[in-house]
């Protein structure tokens, strides 16, 4: 990590792009920008998140290739040579906020990076920031920010503000201002997909579908008005276009294209990835009223078992009955409150009731019956920090206990 740090002073030094003047294409391909306010966020970045996964064990794979193809393609987008090509081409200027909005953001909307960031941080300085995060004004700010609507009117707003011909061209002038749109860019745009992704309950798959589709069709509006405009929305472009063989017109035209057509296609395969999710989320919620109605009828029957029991058995491939029999064992209840357990009333611990249905294990892992096994055989694995000690339980007494939490809800 020392390298990176040293590294991030250099960079300044490596530009070779003539500095204050247009850009020329001979000169492209050594035009990269290292600005210190652009690669010291990047270079922060990755190394909080590559310490964080490190000690977040409940981050997966496919998780840390969603962040680091985001990374790369948000510094390429950055500090490549398309960045100050975008200073000289509208329709640079354009890809590269397209890349921005939609490539690097929802890559690293997907990866879920809050958690490696904040395992990232020294141990005081993470439970500061949980604690501010848990305080209610925090949480309802939150709230409201990523509800989806809001999302969609912050990013809608954002775009067509920024498209706005004196703004557009402020960022053309004035560092300052090319920095704030780059900003109200991503930060929308990361918004806007974690609202989508996660912030809704899956029932509202389906607003989300609308969201994109809404956003599909203003967003093209605005691509159409630029690419059919016979007038130039952008004069500060009108001196640069020519040198890279086109006029301030057709530069205009290509740039509109690109938010209308490519633009457009990415927002459409999102909301069809949206609206396969919201199907499989409708039959899986079909599948639990047909399931419903044979409990119904399984009522009159004696050979009916435990339904809760049944679908806990079928997540965790263990008894919730032994499982039961396992807590009593080690003396779980001790600690916790536990639903179902004789003299399970222990206020050490959280409560163990409805711990299916939570998103994280212990605050650290994301919740599944494997990482919840994991949990309970080895807490002090996953958090050296946690007060929970090694009760040496077996593999088989951990399935069979996570078998009985998951059919508690």
């Amino acid at each position: 990590m020392r390298r990176l740090g040293a590294l991030a002073l250099l960079l300044p030094a490596l530009a070779l792009a003539h500095e204050g003047e247009p850009l020329e294409p001979h000169d492209l391909w050594t035009a990269w920008s290292f600005d210190p306010g652009v690669v010291i966020p990047l270079v922060l970045a990755a190394f909080l998140y590559l310490r964080g996964a490190r000690t977040s064990r409940g981050i997966t794979v496919r998780q840390q290739a969603f962040f680091w193809s985001g990374w790369v393609v948000l510094a390429l987008s950055l500090v490549s040579p398309l960045h100050p090509l975008g200073e000289v081409l509208f329709s640079a200027h354009m890809a590269q906020h397209e890349t921005l909005m939609l490539v690097a953001a929802p890559l690293l909307v997907l990866s879920r990076p809050l958690v490696a960031f904040l395992w990232g941080l020294p141990f005081g300085w993470r439970r500061t920031v949980g604690a501010w995060s848990k305080q209610p004004a925090v949480e309802r700010t939150w709230s409201r920010l990523t509800d989806p609507l809001t999302a969609w009117l912050v990013h809608a707003a954002a775009l067509w503000a920024w498209h706005a011909p004196s703004l557009f061209q402020a960022t053309i002038r004035n560092e300052w201002v090319h920095s704030a749109q780059h900003i109200s860019f991503l930060g929308s745009a990361l918004l806007f997909w974690w609202a989508l992704f996660y912030a809704s309950d899956r029932s509202e798959y389906g607003m989300g579908v609308f969201y994109i589709f809404t956003t599909t069709i203003h967003t093209g509006i605005l691509g159409a008005l630029l690419t059919f405009s016979r007038t130039l929305w952008y004069p500060a472009y009108a001196a640069t276009a020519p040198a890279w063989g086109l006029t301030p017109l057709q530069d205009q035209q290509i740039g509109g294209l690109i938010m209308w057509v490519p633009a457009g296609l990415l927002y459409m395969a999102a909301g069809l990835v949206l609206f396969a999710a919201w199907l499989r989320h409708s039959e899986r919620r079909t599948a639990a009223w047909l399931g419903c109605v044979a409990l119904l009828a399984c009522v009159f029957s004696t050979s009916c078992s435990s339904s809760q029991a049944r679908e806990a058995n079928l997540a965790t491939g263990g008894d919730p009955q032994r499982g039961s029999a396992a807590i009593f064992k080690y003396g779980c209840g001790a600690c916790h409150t536990i639903a179902g357990i004789s003299n399970a009333k222990g206020l050490v611990g959280p409560p163990l009731t409805g711990i299916a249905a939570r998103m994280y294990v212990a605050g650290v892992l994301q919740n599944s019956p494997e990482n919840i096994e994991r949990w309970i055989q080895d807490p002090k694995g996953v958090d050296d920090k946690t007060a929970m000690p090694n009760l040496g339980v077996s593999k088989q007494d951990a399935t069979d206990i996570a078998a009985y939490l998951y059919s508690i809800k």
